[in-house]
C-alpha cells in the first residue's frame, strides 16, 4: 500500500509539474540570450550521459517485449546527435561586460518543445484507448512503444550534443581568460 501511494503521488507532482516545465521551456525558446555559466551548463551535461545511460539501459530491457525497439531507438539517437551537430552551428555566443551569453536557434527550440507535446498526447490518447476502448498498440510506427521511445531517443542524443558543445565552449572561454574563439 505504502508504494501505491508513493507512485501516486509521483504521478500527480509530476503531472502538476508538466505545465510549468513546459511553460519554462517556451519562454526559454523566445529568450534572447542565456548566460553561460560553467556549473550549470557542467551539471546539463552531466545529467543528459546520465539519463542516457539510463535511457539506454531502458531500452535493452524494453527490446525484450517490444519489437522494434533495438532498432528504432539506436536509428533516433543517432538522428539526434546529428541534429545536435547542425544545431551547434545555430549557436551564438556574445560577451558583454556583464559575461557570456548564448543563443541557440527559437525555431528548434520550438520544433522540439512541439515534438514532445506531440509525443505526450499521442501517448495519452493511445494510452486511454487501450485502457477504455477496444484498440491496441500498435507493433510498428510511431505510435508505437518502439516508437515512442525513438523520440526520447532523438531528444536524447540531441541534448548530449548540445550540452556538450555548450560545456566546452563556456570552459574554453573561462580557460583561455575570456576571450571568445570560433570552433
Amino acid at each position: 500500500m505504502p508504494l501505491l501511494l508513493a507512485l501516486v503521488a509521483a504521478l500527480a507532482l509530476f503531472l502538476a509539474l508538466l505545465p510549468v516545465a513546459l511553460a519554462l521551456r517556451i519562454r526559454g525558446a523566445f529568450n534572447t540570450r542565456r548566460q553561460a555559466w560553467l556549473l550549470p551548463l557542467r551539471l546539463a551535461w552531466w545529467s543528459s550521459l546520465l539519463s542516457a545511460v539510463l535511457f539506454a539501459l531502458a531500452a535493452l530491457l524494453a527490446g525484450l517485449f517490444w519489437r522494434n525497439v533495438w532498432t528504432y531507438v539506436p536509428l533516433a539517437a543517432l538522428a539526434g546527435i546529428v541534429l545536435g551537430l547542425l544545431a551547434t552551428t545555430r549557436v551564438r555566443f556574445v560577451e558583454t561586460t556583464a559575461g557570456l551569453f548564448y543563443r541557440t536557434s527559437p525555431v528548434l527550440s520550438v520544433g522540439l518543445l512541439a515534438l514532445v507535446l506531440v509525443r505526450l498526447v499521442a501517448g495519452l490518447v493511445q494510452g486511454l484507448r487501450v485502457a477504455f476502448g477496444d484498440a491496441t498498440w500498435p507493433e510498428s510506427g510511431w505510435l508505437s512503444h518502439a516508437g515512442m521511445m525513438a523520440v526520447g531517443g532523438l531528444l536524447l542524443g540531441y541534448a548530449l550534443v548540445m550540452t556538450r558543445y555548450l560545456y566546452m565552449r563556456t570552459a574554453a572561454y573561462r580557460r583561455d581568460g575570456g576571450v571568445l574563439r570560433r570552433p
